[in-house]
């Protein structure tokens, strides 16, 4: 019997809205270049819509709380 591929992926609420990198930035509080940028390299998780790139508001909660320092 084959094995199937299992994609570890969560489901995406399609009913939350995406962010321009403009709203994204502002939820930051860093400039939309920076936004752009860290999303470029990969650092920043995006949404690629063709050449359009969004954001997810969970996406960047999830990443804020990854990027704390504990002592």
């Amino acid at each position: 019997m084959a094995k199937q591929l299992s994609l570890d992926v969560n489901p995406i609420d399609l009913r939350e809205p995406l962010l321009t990198a403009a709203q994204a930035a502002k939820i930051l509080s860093v400039r939309p270049s920076w936004v752009a940028d860290a999303a470029r390299s990969g650092h920043l998780p995006c949404v690629r819509i063709g050449k359009h790139v969004r954001f997810l508001r969970s996406d960047l909660e999830r990443w804020v709380g990854e990027q704390r320092t504990r002592p």
